[in-house]
């Protein structure tokens, strides 16, 4: 009698799948300041008008997201992956179709949802795994490789191909992301090992949690929408604030595979330390106006460390629940934070000035720390004391 082979959510296949689908989930928020710009310059909208277009989208992200996190707990998981590839490609061609109308408002919304679902989805089948840090860190490389090329193309892409190019693009890549769906776990019991450090922290300690990783994509969500128009504001040129982004998405490979040879060696509460302050620092070191040199080491730094330290983030917070849902939330918590950043940003700017968005970023970061060590010693303490049997 042939038996079917049991699902392996460790299995090379599974782990490309999840790494796959999560870069087909951001591929436009990943070169989003470039397509900010594309906006300013393809739709001639102002700045705050642009920022408001991602922002919209972002929104449609944010809200799935929350949606895959919290209710997708009795539903066959591949069904709920279709169904977001369809929803986000859907909203590509219609953006493809409606880019120089004010249906592209719609069309942005259309493709949000269906993109934070899959990003949750992602996120939380690489929760399912042995290990975390390392498979999330995988999947950053792949997505910075993208974002580095997306970025310094751009300019480019978009002067011989415009915004429905572009879209229509996304779409393609989308239904082709169809081919992975069936590598996808059906439910959350594809679980195959509990992680040693695993605990169920109390109620108000998980929120805390959230709270700081929301406060940590606040910050990550305005700073990355503004780095373009950063950039021209300073009268540092399209071509080469585009070239330094290129520059740090490339570098910020670098930073993901750190956290790949460094889990398990460097202590997670230490590596969210160095990457949240480092973080913080070179978003405040672009205040005023930074020269070519001074702006391209504070974006490398920016994306080096951001990327460098959300594997750990996740980690630890994905360490904060014994039944694989705090990653998923945690991810919410991030497209939350992601999507709203545009939007804060946009009402914090004044005219060509965005110091009060880089002040606003800085205290965001500095906050989220703060609610992350809460949990993180919280967590040290349990997992300090030997965990009681369970009983015959």
């Amino acid at each position: 009698m042939h038996l079917l082979k049991p699902y392996d959510v460790n299995s090379p296949g599974a782990v490309l799948s999840a790494i796959i689908l999560g870069t087909l989930g951001v591929l436009s928020f990943i070169v989003q300041p470039a397509l900010v710009q594309g906006f300013v310059t393809q739709l001639k909208l102002s700045e705050p008008e642009a920022l408001n277009l991602a922002g919209i989208e972002m929104l449609g992200v944010a809200v799935s997201s929350i949606g895959a996190a919290f209710a997708t707990g009795g539903m066959n998981w591949r069904r709920v992956m279709a169904m977001a590839l369809a929803t986000a490609a859907a909203g590509n061609v219609l953006s493809a179709v409606l880019a120089d109308s004010s249906g592209l408002w719609i069309a942005r919304l259309i493709a949000g949802l269906g993109h934070g679902a899959i990003i949750t989805l992602s996120f939380t089948f690489v929760g399912l795994t042995a290990r975390v840090d390392r498979n999330i860190a995988w999947y950053l490389a792949l997505l910075l490789t993208y974002g580095a090329v997306g970025i310094w193309g751009m300019p480019m892409f978009l002067e011989g191909f415009g915004l429905s190019g572009l879209f229509a693009l996304f779409a393609v890549l989308l239904v082709a992301g169809f081919a992975t769906v069936g590598y996808v776990p059906r439910a959350a019991d594809a679980r195959a090992q509990l992680p040693e450090d695993a605990r169920d922290l109390a109620p108000a300690q998980v929120l805390i949690a959230l709270m700081g990783v929301l406060a940590y994509n606040l910050a990550q969500g305005m700073a990355w929408a503004v780095l373009f128009l950063v950039g021209i504001a300073a009268g540092l040129g399209e071509q080469a604030v585009a070239n330094a982004l290129f520059i740090s998405q490339v570098l910020a490979i670098a930073g993901a595979l750190a956290s790949v040879f460094l889990a398990g060696v460097l202590a997670r509460d230490r590596a969210i330390v160095i990457g949240i302050l480092g973080g913080a620092a070179c978003i405040a070191l672009l205040l005023g106006s930074p020269s070519l040199a001074l702006f391209t080491f504070c974006v490398c730094g920016f994306n080096v460390l951001w990327n460098f330290v959300l594997p750990f983030i996740l980690g630890t917070v994905g360490a904060f629940d014994t039944r694989g849902r705090m990653i998923g939330r945690s991810v919410a918590m991030q497209m939350v934070g992601l999507g709203l950043g545009p939007f804060i940003a946009a009402a914090l700017i004044d005219g060509n000035d965005y110091a009060r968005v880089e002040l606003v970023c800085v205290g965001f970061f500095l906050a989220s720390l703060m609610l992350l060590w809460v949990p993180m010693q919280a967590h040290r303490r349990m997992v300090a004391v030997p965990a009681l049997p369970l009983p015959h």
